[in-house]
């Protein structure tokens, strides 16, 4: 059942959004839950309380610019020569663009399960799938690859504490 809670959120949360981060988090988690409902398998859910966090990392809440004008809310790169925003201090590198929130959720999402650098992500999710438990820390630990920032984990590990609490 944690683990059914935890990615689906099945009577999990019943409270209405009161201010931008609780209504930045319902987006996200809406379109989390919906992707894990409709594309995966249930071992294979990612739980919404983590992309959500790491949402509001990358996107400072939804407040980025590649949030605001390309639904990027988590810093995702791409090679395409079309759709893509060009950060203002690093000229070589181009973020992804996506039509609807949700689109850039569900590109999130499939990245995290199809990407070889987070087979460790998908292995350990599995096990937590099959243990019927959530342990964040080690999800998160299977992600470093995701980010150069050595404090990145604690950051996303803080941010889950925060929500929480919303």
């Amino acid at each position: 059942m944690n683990h059914i809670c935890a990615t689906l959120l099945v009577l999990c949360s019943l409270s209405l959004p009161t201010d931008e981060r609780e209504m930045f988090a319902e987006r996200i988690k809406e379109c989390a839950v919906i992707h894990n409902a409709s594309y995966l398998a249930p071992h294979e859910r990612i739980p919404v309380t983590l992309v959500v966090a790491i949402a509001a990392h990358e996107s400072g809440w939804g407040t980025s610019r590649f949030a605001v004008e390309g639904n990027n809310f988590f810093g995702i790169r791409t090679t395409e020569d079309d759709n893509y925003i060009i950060p203002r201090k690093n000229t070589k590198i181009r973020l992804a663009t996506y039509l609807t929130i949700c689109d850039g959720v569900d590109s999130f999402m499939e990245l995290l399960l199809n990407d070889y650098r987070y087979q460790g992500f998908v292995d350990e999710l599995d096990s937590q799938w099959f243990l019927d438990v959530i342990n964040y820390e080690k999800l998160i630990y299977n992600l470093d690859a995701f980010s150069t920032d050595r404090l990145w984990q604690r950051k996303i590990l803080k941010i889950i504490g925060q929500l929480d609490e919303i």
